[in-house]
């Protein structure tokens, strides 16, 4: 057969094969590439993990256990419930007609027509006569004991039945019982406190130590301000009672990494970047309504696609507060979506254009309710005389931030804001000392883990000078005055302040840091 084909046929079939084997070749050796890639990324992530871990770990419970010795010979104690008048009697209707009966007798069987449990006090004498017909049961027998002047008490489900008398000999009793604890000897126990404040902490388990009969507690709890430690000395039973509820309130708490990018942008700048991100996110009354991510606008705020709108589940969502106005601080939000340093990256991409100016980007970390506090600034000399006397003083000119993080159901912040800014006034300069003109706000945001909300309203206005003329010629020295002009321009700038809170997870047990 390969015999029979002529030369333009054996060229082709040629041409054919090469083509074949060129073309396995060529999808083969990508492949072969991108295998080969495959084996950086055991590498990239354990920098990846090693980057996670170097944010810090919040701290994890661990056990306290305290153990406190039995009593000698004790017993345990006996559970009695009484509530005279609190538990109901039965109720059904019951007909009954004795003459001269023993009180006793009456009783017992006024207990079997209800199928109810009695005990009978031995002071209970006397008889009675008794004609009733289709009455209540309570009622039938609360009468019997006030007719013959007696009274009960619940014991778990049994009615005990007793006089006057025995009722005054249980309360004495139940008063020696008391007298008798009140002499306990107290137990001494010294608990380290690990997260909580321990001075906090002792001033409100006091109040749960037993009181003698005068008001004074039995016992005491001191603090050991060097081992943050609580010495307490109590009764047993107060011991008992006081050991769990240190186990509830010595508890570690979240610490949460507040992360800061303080900005400086012209007003033009900053309406850019909300439309640039896109997406907002109105709240108006219950209802929600959204633009979708790279909606555009002629405003900040813009108009929403619909009255349910749509989640902008990636980019950002931003909403400037109060339209980037003049009349104070004010707080808006940036809910980031996608990736958590997208926002970092938008801002030194545009810090490399030129377009605004990173002053600075701080983080700290803090625990759960506690203040964060970020300041940025600088100290002013001021020149004043007294005595004669030339002496200068320092004040600082800040830009401060203020961050009391909480954290509720698990990813989920409310983040109390209090920022202030400092700008010298030289319009109203006493003395040639400046006056300083402080901004101030305070506002409280709810968001989630890694969702960042941003500060505005802190403008100042910059002038900007520049200079023009005619090439060379306003250069010459002196005659280069009439050759050339300057011109000042005034813009208007805003700090926006960039705050970010993610919680940090808790170390699992047994986890190592790996080099």
């Amino acid at each position: 057969m390969w015999n029979g084909l002529d030369m333009n046929s054996k060229r082709k079939f040629y041409v054919f094969t090469l083509w074949v084997v060129f073309s396995i070749l060529l999808f083969t050796l990508p492949g072969c590439v991108r295998g080969k890639r495959v084996e950086k990324e055991p590498l990239f992530n354990k920098w990846k993990a090693m980057a996670e871990k170097s944010r810090g770990y919040s701290p994890t419970a661990k056990r306290r256990v305290i153990h406190l010795q039995k009593k000698a010979g004790a017993k345990a104690p006996e559970q009695v419930t009484e509530a005279p008048l609190e538990r109901p009697l039965p109720t059904q209707k019951i007909s009954m007609k004795m003459h001269n009966i023993e009180v006793a007798v009456l009783l017992r069987a006024l207990a079997r027509a209800a199928n109810q449990n009695i005990m009978i006090s031995d002071r209970v004498k006397g008889t009675t006569s008794i004609n009733i017909e289709k009455a209540p049961w309570d009622q039938v027998f609360t009468a019997i004991l006030r007719t013959n002047g007696l009274t009960y008490v619940w014991q778990g489900n049994i009615i005990r039945i007793m006089t006057v008398e025995d009722m005054e000999r249980d309360l004495k009793r139940e008063t020696q019982k008391r007298g008798l604890r009140l002499v306990e000897p107290l137990l001494t126990r010294i608990i380290h406190v690990d997260y909580s404040d321990a001075k906090k902490l002792q001033k409100n388990l006091q109040k749960f130590l037993t009181k003698d009969k005068d008001g004074k507690p039995l016992g005491s709890i001191l603090v050991d301000e060097h081992t943050n430690a609580l010495i307490i000395q109590a009764i047993r039973d107060d011991m008992e009672r006081l050991i769990p509820l240190i186990e509830k309130l010595d508890r570690p708490t979240p610490q949460i990494l507040i992360e800061a990018h303080i900005v400086e942008a012209t007003r033009e700048t900053a309406r850019e970047l909300g439309i640039q991100w896109g997406g907002l996110v109105r709240h108006t009354g219950n209802v929600n309504t959204y633009i979708t991510p790279g909606a555009r606008s002629t405003g900040v705020l813009g108009q929403p696609l619909s009255v349910a709108g749509i989640d902008p589940t990636s980019g950002m969502a931003v909403n400037f507060p109060a339209a980037l106005g003049n009349t104070g601080l004010s707080v808006g939000f940036v809910a980031e979506k996608l990736g958590q340093q997208v926002l970092a990256v938008q801002l030194s991409a545009l810090q490399k254009e030129g377009k605004l100016h990173i002053i600075s980007n701080p983080s700290i970390t803090t625990i759960d309710n506690q203040k964060a506090v970020i300041e940025s600034g600088k100290e002013v000399p001021y020149q004043t005389v007294e005595n004669d006397e030339t002496q200068i003083e320092y004040k600082k000119v800040l830009l401060r931030l203020e961050v009391t993080p909480h954290v509720i159901q698990g990813k989920t912040l409310k983040l109390e804001i209090v920022t202030s800014k400092d700008e010298l006034d030289w319009a109203n300069a006493v003395q040639g000392n400046p006056a300083i003109a402080t901004k101030k706000a305070k506002t409280n945001v709810i968001l989630e883990d890694g969702q960042t909300t941003v500060i505005g309203g802190l403008n100042k206005e910059k002038t900007d000078v520049s200079e023009s003329g005619v090439p060379w010629l306003k250069e010459i020295p002196l005659l280069g005055y009439f050759f050339k002009g300057t011109a000042n321009s005034k813009n208007m700038e805003d700090v926006l302040i960039f705050i970010t809170p993610r919680i940090l997870k808790e170390r699992i047990p047994g986890q190592e840091d790996q080099p």
